[in-house]
């Protein structure tokens, strides 16, 4: 916990030790774990890998399949390159699908097209479930992984679900901000408390509409949550509590 006098010296200003990025990363961990242990737990060789989309979940999974296999990484916007790590092919081509012995689809809702799975004809093929325990009737509607499984050709196919946060969907920054939000609305609730502030942001605008990486790089160094207060206050704490009940899993289907 760091914290400085505020505007009097009878007032404190907290700030969290943990930054937005280091929320997302703790995010990314949980759901590269339960990929992981999944594709782990097939017993079957990976040499080529190929994981759709170059975002928070994609790149952290490319940076750990990138230790058991060759990786390539696709997505339509040539600027996300820059996220994409050493050893790692970045490319826009949708037909690398067709030669990978594993496909990640983490594109979620508006992703890559049903018939598009068609080419898969890898031995594995895990779709990210956008949907989530807090996911609303549209939501559930516009959600079409199932079709992207059954139109594939692979032995193993599997979805990975996130919930926990009761948060409208499973996306990495979706549950950022749900774990930025809960933890400001329980620091409010303690006893002397101030005000409070979270690193909230539309950090996509900086990434898609501005499509300026290094610009939303620094925005995500922000601190997750800055409190002006009486007694001193654990931030990092909070935010932990609400990391903890995320939950990452792996559920096997048979189309």
């Amino acid at each position: 916990m760091k914290y400085d006098t505020g505007i009097t010296s009878e007032v404190l200003t907290v700030t969290s030790r943990m930054r937005v990025e280091d929320v997302i990363k703790k995010i990314t961990e949980i759901k590269c774990n339960a990929t992981l242990d999944w594709i782990n737990s097939l017993n079957v060789n990976i040499e080529n890998s190929v994981v759709v989309g170059a975002y928070l979940t994609g790149i952290e999974l490319s940076k750990r399949l990138k230790r058991i296999s060759n990786v390539t990484v696709i997505d339509i916007y040539p600027h996300l390159e820059k996220f994409v790590e050493n050893n790692v092919e970045f490319n826009s081509d949708l037909m690398k699908i067709k030669d990978a012995d594993l496909v990640v689809d983490t594109t979620g809702l508006g992703g890559i097209r049903p018939k598009i799975a068609k080419l898969i004809k890898g031995n594995v093929f895990l779709v990210e479930d956008p949907v989530s325990d807090g996911s609303d009737d549209l939501i559930h509607q516009k959600n079409n992984i199932i079709n992207r499984l059954r139109l594939s050709n692979s032995q193993y196919r599997g979805i990975l679900k996130t919930e926990g946060l009761n948060s409208k969907t499973s996306g990495t920054m979706t549950l950022t901000v749900e774990v930025l939000r809960k933890s400001l609305e329980d620091v409010l609730k303690r006893s002397g408390v101030l005000y409070g502030i979270a690193g909230m942001e539309f950090y996509e605008g900086a990434l898609f509409k501005e499509k300026d990486v290094d610009k939303f790089l620094r925005l995500i160094k922000k601190p997750a949550l800055t409190v002006s207060t009486l007694e001193p206050v654990s931030c990092d704490e909070i935010i932990e509590n609400y990391l903890k009940k995320i939950c990452s899993e792996v559920k096997n289907v048979s189309i």
